[in-house]
């Protein structure tokens, strides 16, 4: 094996999912030496080995002890204990040698079970450049920390990181704009593999969701903490491979812009994550993935009793207007145990600090999920989880989920 065929072999062994949710395309163990099966055939979805539409469905039902929609920090999460369609996602993805390109629509009912549409991505990005570098255009879900940029068909969990959607905005962060990709240069053989990242644009609006829901109005409404505009993001990460079999993958991110206060946001991650695959390269096997993400933020923010008569806010006036400045820290834990090409358990520990002037209460979350898939490519599967949270005050509330996950088409997506 040459070693840019070893190269490629490493990092597609590098994305095999380990973890529930995330689909795999690349035969298994099981699968017939002869070629692939009807199954796999079907969903050979692609023109002129060019383009590679894919259809990604989610269902979504179960009980909570409380309105589901007021445990929901995401813009996914679970709203109503009524069977709902979570979301269903066409996509689209180009490939070609210089050029790739992909797009994705997301239709989905919200707590009354009435249907939104939306466009999540829309991007294209030139590829094989010299030195190792990729530019990307559009509007698009930037690398910033280890889980940003997924889809929730790529998710581990029904819902989303609550510390995530708390920093990064219900839907993450979409940022319209571009970003610049560098896998820096290090020897042929992928032993050490890094990627450098840098972003900036504007972030896309969404209805906020999150609201606050005590009995006293806090003097800063939370969602606008967020980041907003004149976005830079950055992003460095770095994988080590021990061998075939094990690997630690590291990064740390960073995002600074004008948040809807009209001030200043920052954002800071660091994140690790260890993988073992017992078939090593090869598809199929046991596989154990750990990984973990701690987040910080720094929010400028004024009170809306600094606005005159006409609303207007004349930021130059410096102490004037400046309320206050508020920090806050948040992390999640993934551990992700692989039994077979059909099963997954999993668990993950929630939290996030809380800033009392924003109406936001610290939240602890914890979550045992088991993933079973009917088919061994991972294409139809059902998960369910549970959900314990505690909110401050000493509430304490409890929700089951069931996710049914189709994935159609083909799984040769551009990100």
């Amino acid at each position: 094996m040459t070693p840019r065929h070893r190269l490629s072999a490493l990092l597609l062994a590098s994305a095999l999912p380990a973890a529930a949710g995330e689909t795999t395309l690349t035969p298994t163990a099981s699968a017939p030496s002869s070629g692939p099966d009807a199954w796999t055939r079907f969903n050979d979805w692609s023109i002129a080995d060019m383009l590679f539409p894919a259809l990604h469905i989610h269902g979504i039902g179960g009980a909570s002890s409380t309105d589901p929609e007021s445990l929901a920090s995401g813009g996914h999460d679970p709203v109503r204990e009524a069977f709902t369609a979570q979301a269903i996602e066409p996509g689209l993805s180009v490939r070609t040698k210089y050029l790739e390109a992909f797009a994705n629509h997301i239709f989905f009912q919200d707590a009354h079970g009435d249907w939104g549409n939306e466009w999540e991505e829309a991007f294209a990005k030139l590829t094989n450049l010299p030195g190792g570098f990729e530019i990307k255009g559009g509007q698009f879900l930037p690398h910033l920390g280890a889980l940003n940029d997924k889809h929730l068909h790529a998710w581990d969990f029904v819902d989303s990181e609550i510390v995530l959607s708390r920093f990064l905005g219900e839907h993450g962060l979409l940022l319209q704009g571009a970003e610049l990709n560098w896998t820096l240069p290090f020897n042929a053989d992928p032993v050490f593999v890094s990627i450098a990242s840098i972003g900036y644009g504007d972030a896309r609006e969404h209805s906020h969701g999150e609201h606050h829901h005590g009995p006293v109005e806090p003097p800063h409404e939370g969602d606008e903490a967020a980041l907003a505009n004149d976005i830079l993001t950055a992003r460095w990460m770095a994988r080590y491979r021990f061998d075939d079999f094990k690997s630690v993958t590291a990064g740390v991110s960073w995002a600074d812009g004008t948040n809807g206060f009209g001030l200043d946001t920052s954002v800071f991650g660091l994140d690790a994550e260890y993988l073992w695959r017992e078939n090593g390269l090869e598809a199929g096997g046991r596989a154990l993935r750990l990984r973990a993400e701690f987040l910080w933020r720094d929010v400028d923010a004024y009170s809306e009793h600094d606005e005159d008569e006409d609303g207007v806010i004349d930021i130059s006036k410096g102490d004037e207007i400046f309320s206050g400045n508020y920090q806050e820290r948040g992390l999640y834990a993934h551990a992700i145990y692989t039994w077979n090409t059909r099963l997954d358990t999993a668990l993950r520990v929630g939290w996030t600090e809380g800033v009392n002037d924003f109406g936001q209460d610290e939240r602890f979350r914890l979550s045992p999920a088991v993933s079973y898939w009917f088919d061994s490519e991972r294409r139809v599967g059902l998960r369910t989880q549970y959900n314990y949270d505690h909110l401050s005050g000493g509430r304490d509330e409890h929700s089951v989920w069931f996710q049914l996950n189709i994935a159609l088409g083909s799984g040769n997506e551009v990100r």
